[in-house]
């Protein structure tokens, strides 16, 4: 297979992982939602480039942080199909990671708009 023909095929796993992160998990669809809204607030309000580039790492880490954790979850339960306590303390501990980046995410967006709105 050829080098080009391999980066066609890589590009489409990574399609794949998108469209199933979408399709399959709730918290992405409301992460979804949230980027939507946060990405349009920023147009209508006219943030400056600074704070566009704060909100698109904002965003950005979430999407991260939402992403592992189902790739995570998804091998975990590959690997272990029956209940195991530690599998289950990993996938609370990846869940847990997306909480708190989904939290301070609300606190950036928080200081991005606010000085905008008021």
């Amino acid at each position: 297979m050829s080098w080009l023909a391999q980066r066609i095929e890589s590009f489409g796993h990574a399609i794949r992982g998108v469209r199933t992160l979408l399709l399959e998990e709730h918290h992405a669809q409301l992460h979804l939602l949230a980027t939507l809204i946060a990405l349009t607030a920023g147009g209508l309000l006219g943030i400056s480039r600074a704070d566009w580039q704060v909100l698109i790492l904002t965003i950005a880490m979430v999407w991260l942080a939402e992403g592992l954790n189902t790739a995570l979850e998804h091998l975990c339960d590959a690997a272990v199909p029956e209940h195991h306590s530690l599998i289950g303390k990993a996938k609370d501990v990846a869940a847990g990671s997306v909480l708190i980046t989904a939290g301070f995410a609300v606190v950036m967006g928080a200081l991005i708009f606010l000085p905008y709105i008021f």
